[in-house]
């Protein structure tokens, strides 16, 4: 099958010591121009490599540009090398499938996606970080021998002011005109106050004039400086490019594999008349397939999720079912989900109409959530920006799911740690059915999940419960009169997520590159004072950490010591890979309940509040079947979703508004 050209660059991540001198020719000299003191180097598709690596890795940048006006077409030289890389990245992930016995490891794809206001240079060093993190500097995640790792960069941009000069440029000449003219009337302002003349005629008639100019001229430059933060710019980008491209590129990853399987039916037999029809029946048929991962961070978060949106909700007719396969395309199953501060909306993990993620998320096998409640990137640019974008009423259904972070101290002398392991063993024993357990469990995830605190009351937490009963409350006052009260679900697409909420996360730092650790331990994504909640004061602090370069507010889990071991090896290992690494006593069998305890102890120390998804607890910990509970859980969830459509109240709303309502018994 022919593919069409593939509309990004592709370069391949060596170390340095496993490139011999004679093919240094093979070396990038533009995307990693600088770098020839690196350990980690960026060379073109088919380098010889000396010494091959655990887990290859590749680097795919969209070749859309920042700016329209400056967009080149590829080299053909470009196109054939992405052809060259796509095959490449296939045929490890296909050689894996072979080699591997029908009880051994699934090939595994990771993918890995930056977020806003990234320059490719700061993408780069961070996707040569994590390649050297898994190959070289942990020993648990190369063991295993079966995954591809991609670092991808959709066409983002640093925040300049050397930009101003291109932002003003880029102005339509009539808002320019108007700003320049009211700042010229500002003058004007000044210099009749300094000459007292406002109080003569023409003063007293120029003043309110002049004002208004001004007035609109700071509505103008306020226009100005939301371009300078790039945010729009880049959301752009990751919706029409990033997101597409990236599509594209597993489209073209999937269409190889079924080439190779092909031509392997061709080749065991010749007389083969279409060996691509027996391709497509193997690989529909198969239980085994090519399990893909992401690690989305900011607005990376955002390309994932739209990304898997795309492959599974709109070229699939499974997606249509309550429980919608994990498998997408023809070879691959989602496996695992990681967000670190997302920039996708809180929504996403309610089931409401709203939630156009719902479908794509839940089929994954594995959801992480990683926020923090400093997260000025998220709770002021991204939320000042989804005031004008995104279609809410109120002020918290503005707010990311990055914003979300965990209740201290709620119902627990202990905040820290896995906030409800104590009532993960006391209500969720064998043989008992998951959703009765969450039902009857007083730990509920919406009830620690809070986006912002009101200080003036006793019990200030705006959580999402709270949230959810007022949504329900709104609408049924502008339905009916009636006294029946409408609760919220009980269940939620929230459940299938596991939360680490690292406000108050306190470590040492961690670089891999110069294979260095911090003496001194300190808060790396807040100030980690351990408040209930951060004040104005707090965020006040914050800014002036973040400029200063005291901490990364945004980016932080990525330069701790012990999350970024965390997160890497659930990325790379899952769950149940991750906790044998904490409880890897030779001399002793693997017991998760003992591993679960050490995360939650190392997660107390540390300052890392955690909730775990009962279904993890369920399949991880106590070692039952991940289908059969996962498929429980959305039948309740989506039965919620029915009842409370079909409830009293949500009919007469809907009566109210023309609509014919017929009940199905």
């Amino acid at each position: 099958m022919e593919s069409k050209p593939l509309p990004v660059i592709l370069r391949k991540f060596v170390f340095r010591d496993a490139l011999l001198r004679e093919h240094e020719s093979y070396l990038d000299q533009d995307i990693d121009a600088g770098q020839d003191a690196a350990g980690v180097r960026l060379v073109k598709i088919g380098t010889p490599i000396h010494k091959p690596v655990s887990i290859p890795g590749y680097f795919v940048m969209s070749s859309a540009s920042p700016n329209i006006e400056t967009a080149k077409e590829m080299q053909e030289s470009e196109l054939q090398a992405s052809a060259l890389g796509v095959k490449e990245i296939a045929s490890y992930l296909y050689e894996i499938y072979t080699k591997q016995g029908e009880d051994d490891l699934d090939p595994e794809l990771m993918i890995t996606v930056h977020g806003y206001n990234s320059g490719r240079s700061s993408v780069r060093d961070w996707y040569k970080n994590i390649f050297q993190y898994i190959n070289r500097h942990d020993t648990a995640i190369p063991r295993q021998g079966n995954q591809v790792f991609i670092g991808y960069r959709w066409p983002s941009e640093n925040i300049e002011l050397q930009r101003l000069g291109e932002a003003l440029k880029a102005l339509p000449p009539f808002p320019r005109d108007l700003m320049l003219t009211g700042f010229v009337g500002a003058l004007v302002l000044l210099i009749l106050e300094i000459m007292q003349w406002d109080k003569v005629l023409i003063g007293i008639v120029l003043v309110p004039v002049l004002t208004i100019l001004l007035g609109f001229s700071t509505i103008i430059a306020t226009l100005v400086i939301l371009r300078m933060v790039v945010y729009f710019r880049d959301r752009y980008r990751a919706q029409n490019f990033g997101v597409l491209d990236l599509v594209e590129l597993l489209r073209q990853i999937d269409r190889e594999l079924m080439n190779l399987k092909s031509a392997d039916i061709k080749r065991q037999n010749p007389a083969e008349q279409n060996p691509c029809d027996r391709a497509a029946e193997f690989w529909q048929k198969t239980h085994r397939k090519v399990k893909l991962s992401f690690l989305g961070h900011s607005m990376g978060g955002f390309v994932v999720t739209n990304v898997v949106r795309i492959l599974s909700d709109v070229f699939d007719s499974r997606s249509i079912s309550n429980q919608p396969p994990a498998d997408i395309g023809s070879v691959f199953r989602l496996e695992r989900l990681l967000l670190t501060s997302p920039d996708i909306p809180i929504l996403t993990i309610v089931s409401s109409r709203a939630n156009f993620l719902s479908s794509s998320l839940r089929r994954f096998a594995e959801s992480y959530l990683f926020s923090s409640e400093g997260d000025l990137a998220l709770r002021l640019a991204s939320a000042t920006a989804n005031y004008f974008t995104f279609p809410s009423s109120t002020e918290d259904m503005g707010y990311r799911l990055g914003n979300v972070s965990l209740k201290a101290g709620f119902n627990n002398s202990m905040p820290y740690g896995i906030v409800n392991l104590a009532a993960l063993d006391e209500y969720f024993f064998h043989g008992s059915s998951l959703a009765e357990s969450i039902a009857r469990t007083p730990d509920k995830v919406m009830d620690y999940l809070f986006l912002t605190y009101d200080w003036r009351k006793k019990h200030g937490y705006n959580t999402l419960t709270k949230l959810l009963q007022d949504r329900f409350q709104v609408s049924q006052k502008a339905a009916t009169n009636s006294s029946h009260s409408q609760q919220s679900p009980k269940i939620t697409v929230a459940d299938l997520f596991t939360y680490f909420d690292c406000t108050d996360y306190k470590d040492v730092t961690f670089s891999v590159k110069e294979g260095a650790t911090s003496q001194k331990p300190k808060g790396l994504l807040t100030r980690a004072k351990r408040r209930k909640a951060l004040s104005w004061w707090d965020y006040l602090g914050l800014i002036i950490d973040g400029v200063c370069g005291k901490r990364d507010v945004h980016g932080g889990y990525f330069q701790g010591d012990f999350t970024q071991s965390m997160i890497y090896r659930i990325a790379f290992l899952g769950f149940t890979g991750y906790l044998k690494t904490l409880d890897n006593d030779p001399n002793m069998a693997f017991d998760p309940h003992v591993a679960l305890s050490k995360l939650h102890m190392q997660c107390r120390g540390l300052g890392i509040q955690s909730f775990l998804s009962p279904i993890r607890y369920r399949v991880n910990i106590q070692d039952e079947d991940m289908a059969d509970n996962k498929q429980e859980l959305l039948q309740v969830i989506d039965q919620e979703s029915i009842d409370s459509l079909q409830s009293e109240n949500m009919m007469e709303a809907l009566q109210q508004q023309g609509f014919e309502v017929v009940t199905k018994g």
